[in-house]
């Protein structure tokens, strides 16, 4: 499909897709985001970083969803943490813009959707905190195999066509289980950070079998996010391993998804 179909298409949602702030002098968002929305019916809207609260707030105004894309971990001091030793690169330009651009969405309370570091840092912006390095901080329970045991560079070779995975299961009862089913689903996995303490107001829906949680949802806000990346397997993985219907579905009911109200 392309951008210009999707304007035909009467459930198609205006989605802003926040920029990665890779350097002063240009606008970065990986064409998956924007691929994945795309074979969904959506409308993939760029957001370049601005210093401009007023133009923010202009934009968000003309959305349905903010997407905060995967990237870089989030500053601990964002959650008055002290900085692990295993911590990752940072971005503290990123930080500021995605809070920044948060407060516009929230408040005109747009509905908000996370990936990997996006669900991090909507968890962290509402009030959670995160483990800095699972690998170095995350116990498992009881009986439970260690799945999360190292980072893995992002972009890698072989991202797209063959990611380390595991399986996730969403919470029943969760909005994400009413969309993938609470069976377990096969998914990447790129992280070395997780949500660890939840942000008021919001739940666990998905978690892996080690334990660490894979997704969130709020009933207080229209928000959610999930830890793993189905925007890759959406846009271009064709390894028999995923589910791309299950997952393809979080793209095209993300409205549900997120807690949004029914557009008029």
């Amino acid at each position: 499909m392309s951008i210009a179909a999707v304007f035909l298409v009467a459930s198609s949602l205006f989605v802003g897709v926040s920029d990665r702030c890779v350097t002063p002098d240009s606008v970065n968002v990986q064409s998956y985001y924007s691929e994945a929305l795309v074979q969904a019916g959506h409308v993939p809207v760029i957001i370049p970083r601005t210093d401009d609260t007023n133009a923010l707030k202009a934009v968000v105004s003309r959305l349905d969803v903010l997407l905060l894309p995967g990237g870089e971990d989030v500053n601990p001091a964002r959650y008055g943490a002290e900085r692990s030793p295993a911590l990752g690169r940072v971005n503290l330009e990123r930080d500021a813009f995605e809070f920044a651009i948060l407060d516009a969405a929230k408040s005109r309370r747009l509905p908000v959707f996370g990936i990997c570091r996006g669900v991090q840092m909507i968890n962290v912006y509402f009030g959670g905190t995160l483990w800095q390095d699972l690998p170095s901080e995350f116990v498992p329970p009881a009986g439970a195999t260690k799945l999360h045991t190292g980072a893995f560079p992002w972009p890698y070779e072989g991202a797209a066509t063959n990611p380390p995975a595991h399986t996730v299961s969403a919470v029943a009862g969760s909005r994400l289980a009413a969309i993938v089913g609470t069976e377990p689903l096969q998914v990447n996995s790129h992280h070395h950070q997780a949500v660890k303490d939840v942000a008021p107001g919001f739940r666990i829906s998905a978690y892996a079998p080690d334990g660490v949680p894979e997704a969130i949802e709020s009933d207080d806000y229209p928000a959610a996010g999930v830890q793993f990346h189905p925007e890759t397997l959406v846009a271009r993985a064709k390894d028999p391993r995923f589910d791309r219907e299950r997952l393809v579905a979080i793209f095209k009911r993300l409205d549900e998804l997120v807690g949004a109200k029914p557009r008029q």
